[in-house]
Formats: C-alpha cells, structure tokens, sequence
C-alpha cells in the first residue's frame, strides 16, 4: 500500500469527531488487507511500530526531530522552533518546511507503508556510539522521500501524537465492522438497502421485512433456539433480529474481539485473528507468558460507604502500597518483571526475580503485585519517589538492590497454568495464597482483609496510613479481572492533602488544538529570601477554559523565553490540590507534588505559601 493512500484514510480520521465514522474508515482501511499489511495498519492508525506489550521504543525525542528537520528542509533550528511555537505541532511544522522549500527532491521509488514501518522499526535497534547521528540520518530518509503531507504524519507517528482520536475503543469496533456482519435492528434494516447482501434474519421479524421486500429471500432462522456461539457468521453480510436481540448478539461478538485485545494486548493478533479464524479464533485466544497485559485499573473514591456502594458488601480490603505495580511472569526457571507500563525492568530487580522462582511455588504463572522499598537499617517503608530510581537504572544495580531493597506484596493472580481472568476474585486470591511461600522483607501477600464493616475499614485505613502506605484498595469479592478498565471492580481510597497555595512561575506553549496556549505550569513556593523555588508541575486536568484564563493572565507576565519554554514574573497564586510531597533532587525546592491539580485562582492572595509549610506537610505525611 502506498504511503499516501494511507494519509488519505488519516485525514478522513482528522476531519470528524464522530467516533462511528471513524470506526467506519478504519473498517474500509482494514477491510481486503492481506494479513502482513493488517497487522502493521493496525498498530500505525494508533500511531504505534510495536504492538502495545513490546518493551520497545523508537526513542526519537522531539529535540531530535527538529535536527532531522533541519537536515531536510535547510532551515535551522530558531526558524522550526518559531515554527513549531506557532504551529504548535511538530507534524505540521513538518509539512510547512517542506511545503516552503523551493527545490524538493524526492526519491524514485514510491514511499511505501511497509518502507515507513520498517525504517522506523530499524531506528529502534540502533544503540551505542553514533546512534543519534543513524536515527537521524534514517529519519530523514523517510522525510526526504515523502511529500509535505506525508512528513507530517511520519512526524505524528514518531513522536507517538497523531491527533486523530483514534483510542482502542475505536479500534475494536473498527475490527468487528470489518470482519463480521452487520447487525441491524429492524427498524433500522428498513432503511437500508441490502437486497444484494448475504441476509440472515430472525424468523419472528422475517414478515415484517418482507413485506417490506417482497423481491428479497434472505435465510431465516429461528434465533430465540439457536445458540450464538454456533450461527456461521463469516457466511453472512447482514444480520436482521428484533432490538433487544440484536443488541444482544452485538454486545457477544464485541466482547470477544475485547476478549482477544485483553489477553494478547496486540490488536494486530487481533484483527488477523478475526479475519482468518472468526469468533472462535478470537474466544481461542489465550494469554502467553511473558507477554505483559494491561493492568486493571482502580477507581477512585472518597469514603468508605462509597467504596461499599461500588464494590458492594462483603469486600475484600487490601492495603495501597506506596510502592510500584509490578506483573510478575515466571515459567519454569525464567522470571520477568514489567512495570505498570508494560517496560520489561527485570534487569533492574534482580531480587525480585530470585524470589520469584525460589518462593513462588508454580512452573507458569502471572501474578499482579506491588514492589514495596524498605530501609535495610530499620525495615520502614521507603517512599516510591526513592524506589523509583531503581527502575530505569543500567548500572551499579547490586548496589541499588543493597541500598534500595524491596518486598514483593502479591495481591492477585491472573494466570496458573492458564488464564484466570473470568474467574472470580476471591477464586484468583485462593489459588494466589496456595503457591506463595512466604519470607519476610522477600515476599508476602498483601495485608487483607474481608469484611462488610466500615469501622473495620476505618482502622485498616489508619493503620495503612500510620505506617507509611497510601491508603486502602476495597474490591469486589466476585469480580472478573478487566485488563485496562476501571469498571468499578475495586476502587482506592486516599487521604485529601491540605492544599497549597503557589506561584506560577514557568509555563510551556501547548502543542496540537491546544496550541496558542500555555500550560504545563511550573508552581513555585518561597523562601525565607524571598526567592521562589520550584515545587512541581501541573500539566494535566486543565480544562479548555482553564488553559484559556491561565494563558491571558501568564503572556503578558513573560519575562524570558526558550523555544517553547517561557518564564514569567511571580504574580499569579493558584490552590493546587495533591495527592501527596516527595523528596526530589530535581526541583530547587526539594520536594515535588505527586499529581497536582488546579482548584482555583487566589486572587485574594499576593503570594505563595513558605518552603516551611511545604516541609511541614510532607513530614505530616509519616
């Protein structure tokens, strides 16, 4: 497939909102793909390379980009970065450099999807001495063969921001339009004209249609006695049932491409899968290890009869770790351990993967966990703003696991032997309980309980909190495990920080439709000096209205600017609600607030609140 045929489909995606158009572009893109070019469509329209459970990044920064920018078009760097100021996307930058350059020249031979995929796919290998220099140079190949338009969407797609609001929700149905038959309503199959498609239509609906259709003979059939999982889809365009029904069948056959999304986390397994093998390939797909999968998600609640009204009574009570989420995969002698974000850290917790295969008594397994620090002097628990240092390390590791050791809190199991995740909770805890060998400062479950008692919940919470932990997890007993979602089968309950009040003192200009705006706010608290010291960001949460305010009330406080990075005189004062302080060697400060969130302006306030009331509220913490 040409590469240009592609940012055709791209611009149909950017030009609507509508998610079922853009379900319906995506299935004529998929539709009639031999299974090579599925595979890689599939990952690129979410600009990706790898599928989502591959450890595996391009790793072309933004800064690098602008470099194979400045190879290609011949402008420098000060001119892309007006440039992008303006644009306030990469991509579109792109497209207007090479759009404005008076001698293009373009290769031969046509610029491919499969050139693209594996160009991008070469960056990624490159490592050691020399690398930046060879991403760059086979960027900007890609970027030298492409027209303007085209550079556009390679930029988009290295950089991970295609802007084209297509999330895994739309690529699932995408996958079901472009595989299975329709599924119509009555109502709505007689607005349709479908007398040259293969119908199948439920008998009890059958007169009313055709009468309708006298012309048309679709195959009837009875299907109040026939089983879903046994009607021969792949022979039929069309499916006509009454509503309920039809809704029924939709919802089966979207929950088994969701099915194959949860325990491969690869929808370009998927959309082969659903292609070739049809619904029963899709329910036969199974999870592998070492193959992470999305973690279930918790919601958040705000007290204890919320979490009950949620997860319903009994519920099984756990404690919320300060610590980091880990999957851990073993089958027989071979460990691995992924982060929440699927990156595969296993070199960096060479202990955890020793206690796994000495105290987790099963040959094939995945088990969910935290990863909680500790000191080595006197046991107490270590915050995850020290633990995270461990994560990303590639040296001196012996002596972060010496310095930074940690215990491994199993709290669910989602494969033994096979996969778990229909099972019930309470099921999956008994089968965790019965391979775990339990060692102190090693491994143990996680503290629980199961209970119908908010009192009993109150104390567990206050005696997580007393020891340094963040909270409690309160979920329910008969759940599935839901990879990815937050369907409300558990939730988290957390103490409300006191807020602070800040200074903005920087700010960044946004990119994509925000643009023109700025955000990524630096907060500033103050010294006995009267010097303002950076005490986090926030970056996230902030509404098209907020951004709107912020960025009339910052422009004209600027004082200097840096590419996209700005300062301004200290006079805006905003509340910032937190979930909680950490140490931090990157602010001037020395602290950072973990998730910031803007509650309002203080125009009733000419100044930030001390370093000292910072201080004093990250020790009320312990």
């Amino acid at each position: 497939m040409d590469y240009k045929d592609l940012v055709g489909f791209y611009k149909k995606l950017g030009s609507t909102q509508s998610s079922l158009e853009k379900t319906s572009i995506l299935s004529d893109l998929f539709s009639g793909k031999d299974d090579r070019e599925l595979e890689i469509l599939v990952k690129l329209c979410m600009g990706r390379i790898f599928s989502a459970w591959k450890d595996e990044d391009i790793g072309i920064s933004s800064k690098l980009m602008v470099k194979a920018l400045k190879k290609v078009s011949g402008s420098g760097e000060k001119a892309i970065n007006q440039e992008w100021k303006s644009t306030g996307d990469l991509g579109k930058t792109a497209e207007n450099l090479l759009g404005r350059k008076r001698q293009q020249t373009f290769a031969v031979r046509k610029l491919t999807v499969e050139k693209v995929h594996e160009n991008l796919k070469a960056v990624a290998d490159f490592e050691g001495s020399g690398s930046q220099s060879r991403k760059i140079d086979n960027i900007s190949e890609l970027l030298s063969m492409a027209n303007p338009e085209e550079a556009k969407y390679i930029v988009r797609t290295v950089l991970r921001n295609m802007r084209l609001g297509v999330g895994e929700g739309i690529v699932r149905d995408a996958i079901l339009e472009a595989f299975f038959p329709i599924i119509l309503d009555i109502k709505d199959a007689m607005g349709e004209d479908i007398r040259e498609k293969d119908v199948l239509i439920d008998k009890k609906v059958s007169n009313d249609f055709l009468e309708e259709e006298k012309e048309f003979e679709p195959e009837i059939f009875n299907f109040g006695s026939v089983k879903i999982s046994e009607i021969e889809y792949d022979r039929f365009d069309v499916i006509i049932l009454d509503k309920t029904d039809a809704r029924k069948l939709y919802s089966y056959l979207k929950d088994a491409v969701q099915h194959g999304y949860d325990v491969t986390n690869d929808f370009g397994d998927v959309a082969v899968t659903a292609k070739n093998r049809g619904i029963k390939g899709l329910l036969g797909l199974e999870m592998k290890i070492f193959r992470p999968v999305n973690a279930m998600l918790a919601k958040k609640v705000d007290t204890i009869k919320e979490g009950f009204e949620t997860v319903g009574k009994p519920a099984g009570v756990d404690y919320k770790y300060d610590g980091m989420r880990a999957q851990l995969h073993k089958k027989d002698d071979e460990v691995k351990v992924f982060t929440r974000r699927l990156d595969d850290v296993t070199e960096q917790f060479p202990d955890v993967e020793k206690a796994v295969k000495e105290f987790v008594k099963s040959d094939e397994c995945i088990i969910d966990s935290e990863l909680v620090a500790y000191d080595p002097d006197d046991g107490s628990t270590v915050p995850f703003q020290k633990l995270s240092k461990r994560i990303k390390r590639k040296y001196d590791i012996d002596e972060m696991v010496e310095n930074i050791p940690v215990e491994i809190r199993p709290f669910d199991i989602i494969y033994l032997e096979k996969a778990l995740i229909k099972r019930k909770y309470s099921e999956r805890f008994e089968k965790l309980e019965s391979i775990i060998e339990e060692e102190n400062d090693v491994i143990r479950l996680v503290d629980r309980m199961v209970t119908d008692n908010e009192e009993d919940v109150n104390s567990m919470q206050q005696r997580s909190l007393s020891e340094g932990q963040e909270g409690i997890m309160m979920k329910n007993l008969d759940a599935e495990y839901k990879p990815g979602s937050r369907v409300g089968y558990m939730v988290k309950l957390k103490p409300v920080m006191e807020t602070l009040d800040l200074v903005i003192i920087g700010a960044e200009w946004s990119e994509g439709r925000r643009s023109g705006w700025l955000g990524s706010l630096t907060m500033g608290c103050k010294d006995d000096d009267g010097n303002y010291l950076e005490v986090g960001k926030l970056a996230t949460g902030l509404t098209d209205k907020q951004l709107e305010e912020i960025t009339n009330r910052l422009e004209p406080l600027i004082v200097e600017e840096d590419g996209r990075q700005v300062k301004v005189s200290p006079e805006v004062v905003v509340e910032a609600e937190f979930e909680e302080i950490q140490k931090s060697p990157t602010y001037t400060s020395g602290f950072a607030l973990r998730f910031p969130r803007l509650k309002r302006f203080r125009d009733d306030k000419e100044d930030a609140d001390s370093i000292e009331k910072v201080a004093r509220l990250y020790k009320s913490q312990n």
